[in-house]
């Protein structure tokens, strides 16, 4: 049987990131949501945005909590927090939980592309949460994402004078990408079918060919009609950007957040990491975004 939107419970973690963001305007049909959040600020901005939604702000980190957040849950949408020391635990937590539920009939886990790249720490880290619900006897659907194109700064490219775009690997390596509106399409679709995607993975790719991030900027340059020029940031730095973007700032954090955010820098200024956006193309019944393509569309938000 397809989901009921009209009577199924949907459970969405992390539901202030990039990924439910895109997700949640695709759910205005949807009666009866819960959503985790982290902060005070977040919760306040969702009951705002989505009066009929019921926000919760918790701490994953409480097999307390994730049982109480998974209460009389008919299909959750596990989105881990990135980076986080304890994200594996939070994964098992919740993989516990649901299967103490008598009303769960779907698990969707937010994965990553490629958790078999043990060299880096988050994909090695998704890996075990994978090995979890496939063991779990659950009725669940992996969904793994590759690189978002929405990370870049977009907006901030648009808005300077003389663009610079601080790289923290190198701009020759390649990768695969994806728009987290094809994304939010592809959970969408496996949501409401549900039993057509039960015990799937699905890698998740947008680009039809590799795209480096000097390549990139080549497209965002000739679109804003500006040089874009890269600054390649020294290690340290590095680490610090990406710290920044995820947590808004570098001092203070977990030494093992840091780890992993060193780890993966160190892997894509060598080697990057590409798929094959065929699967995704399937799941939502249309051609994936290229990379110019969402371009054009945040250029034109911005307007």
């Amino acid at each position: 049987m397809p989901a009921d939107p009209t009577t199924d419970l949907l459970l969405i973690t992390c539901a202030s990131g990039k990924q439910a963001t895109a997700l949640l305007p695709l759910l205005s049909h949807w009666k009866c949501l819960r959503l985790a959040v982290h902060s005070a600020s977040s919760k306040s901005r969702l009951e705002q945005q989505y009066p009929h939604a019921e926000v919760i702000a918790a701490d994953l980190y409480s097999p307390t909590t994730t049982l109480s957040l998974l209460k009389d849950v008919t299909a959750c949408i596990h989105i881990g927090p990135s980076y986080h020391p304890h994200e594996r635990s939070i994964g098992h937590m919740m993989i516990d939980a649901a299967l103490l539920s008598p009303t769960l009939k779907h698990f969707i886990l937010s994965s990553v592309l490629h958790t078999q790249l043990d060299k880096m720490l988050n994909h090695s880290c998704k890996r075990g949460v994978e090995e979890r619900l496939i063991e779990s006897g659950l009725p669940y659907t992996i969904l793994q994402p590759t690189t978002f194109m929405d990370n870049i700064p977009i907006g901030m490219l648009a808005g300077q004078e003389q663009p610079v775009f601080p790289a923290a690997w190198s701009t020759d390596s390649k990768f695969s990408w994806i728009a987290t509106r094809d994304l939010a399409a592809a959970m969408h679709a496996v949501l409401v079918e549900r039993e057509k995607h039960l015990y799937a993975q699905y890698p998740l790719v947008s680009t039809h060919g590799p795209l480096s991030f000097g390549e990139a900027m080549h497209i965002i340059s000739s679109k804003i009609s500006k040089d874009v020029k890269i600054e390649h940031l020294d290690f340290r730095k590095a680490v610090d950007s990406v710290l920044m973007r995820l947590y808004g700032m570098a001092e203070g954090i977990d030494q093992r957040t840091k780890d992993t955010a060193q780890r993966m820098i160190l892997y894509y200024d060598n080697r990057g990491i590409v798929g094959n956006s065929n699967v995704l193309e399937w799941l939502i019944g249309r051609g994936a975004t290229q990379f110019d393509d969402w371009v054009d569309v945040k250029l034109g938000e911005l307007k």
